[in-house]
């Protein structure tokens, strides 16, 4: 008999004790509902991207603060790899500006969570509410500390299982080992930025500005993604803009 458990059992078991989250949907109204309960003002909102051509990209009302990408992440394992290798070999700037958390194993299914904290932290609009307090009690704080903070803050993740339960789709099994993966993209000091909370850093793309922020995302996002995964349907954007309110 074995010793230990089978690869079947150590998940099971692994999942025990992981504080598993309920994942997000990946549409604006659901990001949008969770974001205000939150503490975004309700003068802002999520909306679709329809297209990362130029012509729909002028469909996105202006300006454009935060983009989240949803994605798959079966054949972004190489690619993932190789560019990690090359930044710590050459390094990059990052701004001190910038709020990074990191996803734990402990904290599954979050990553749209953490993409919408991402985007709240570091757009630069008005936060308040759960989400400012957050943010201010981990200031000082580095991304792994935040990382584990996030597990135990019961607020947002009250506010993410009650918005997760109210999607268009049957809301996955937080226990279920999902195939997407939810980043954001944030303008910085002039630079664009990749925040993902399952990389080792944040990833900086380079120079950007207000004007430029949303084709250069586009440009990341059609060359570094969707290149890897050409066949798949699976992407989705959504931009943080000023509403209706």
């Amino acid at each position: 008999l074995p010793l230990w458990p089978q690869k079947g059992q150590r998940n099971s078991i692994r999942k025990a004790v992981r504080k598993m989250w309920l994942p997000l949907e990946s549409n604006p109204e659901m990001l949008t509902t969770f974001a205000r309960r939150v503490g975004m003002p309700s003068s802002f909102t999520f909306t679709d991207v329809f297209g990362l051509d130029e012509e729909l990209l002028m469909m996105v009302p202006q300006p454009c603060y935060a983009l989240t990408l949803l994605f798959p992440v079966k054949k972004m394992g190489a690619f993932k790899k190789e560019q990690r290798a090359q930044i710590e070999a050459s390094g990059q700037t990052l701004s001190p500006k910038l709020f990074y958390v990191t996803q734990h194993d402990s904290c599954g299914n979050a990553c749209g969570t953490i993409a919408a904290v991402h985007a709240l932290a570091n757009s630069g609009i008005p936060i308040e509410g759960a989400i400012q307090k957050f943010v201010a009690s981990q200031s000082s704080a580095t991304p792994d500390e935040r990382g584990h903070a996030l597990e135990n803050e019961t607020d947002l993740k009250e506010a993410s299982e009650s918005s997760a339960t109210g999607g268009q789709t049957e809301t996955p099994d937080r226990n279920d080992d999902l195939d997407n993966h939810f980043i954001c993209f944030v303008p910085v000091e002039g630079h664009l930025y990749e925040l993902d909370g399952r990389k080792a850093f944040p990833i900086n793309h380079g120079p950007s500005s207000p004007e430029t922020f949303l084709s250069d995302s586009a440009k990341v996002i059609r060359e570094k993604f969707m290149a890897n995964d050409p066949d798949s349907l699976n992407f989705n954007v959504m931009a943080l803009v000023l509403g209706d309110d």
